[in-house]
């Protein structure tokens, strides 16, 4: 599950303060960054991996190309553990080189506003219900095709599990009693 950022839509890089290099310029650098920006804000979908983008990020924070634009994509995008993926190599990269011949300034910037606004903890905090939502689904499979034996069932606590609507704050709790 993609996670939409809107707060990220508002944060701009501008053109001043990046470093031109012999093939790009500030204005260059600060449009692309942009829609890196804009990208993450919409929750890293993978159909919105533009060839632009590809063509960039795949340079950048010591990423690979994969094959072509697909393979990123299907690597980075398809869930959320690629998501945190892509994100954690973004943080833990951040800037490496000299801006007047790399994008090492928009690298570091981009690095900071997603440690600024913990996207990277959400995104774990994220795959965290996906995992407790597929935990709970398979139960409730088991306990429909296998039941509970009558000599469990009175120490099983199953009803809050079962009953209860899957809540972001409040994650369900199951345990013996």
């Amino acid at each position: 599950m993609s996670l939409l950022l809107p707060h990220l839509r508002r944060v701009r890089i501008e053109a001043e303060g990046l470093t031109a290099t012999q093939w790009s310029s500030a204005q260059d650098k600060a449009k692309l960054a942009n829609a890196i920006l804009a990208f993450v804000a919409k929750g890293l979908p993978e159909e919105g991996f533009s060839k632009a983008l590809y063509q960039r990020v795949s340079q950048m924070w010591g990423f690979i190309a994969c094959f072509n634009r697909n393979g990123f994509a299907g690597r980075y995008f398809s869930t959320t553990q690629g998501r945190i993926a892509f994100l954690d190599q973004i943080i833990a990269r951040g800037g490496i080189g000299d801006p007047a011949w790399t994008w090492s300034d928009v690298e570091s910037r981009i690095a900071a506003l997603l440690v600024e606004h913990q996207v990277l903890d959400l995104y774990r905090a994220e795959l965290r219900q996906e995992t407790l939502r597929g935990e709970q689904a398979l139960l409730r499979r088991l306990i429909d095709r296998h039941g509970v034996p009558a000599d469990h069932a009175a120490r099983i606590s199953l009803a809050p599990a079962l009953s209860a609507p899957l809540s972001r704050q409040q994650p369900v709790q199951m345990g013996l009693l």
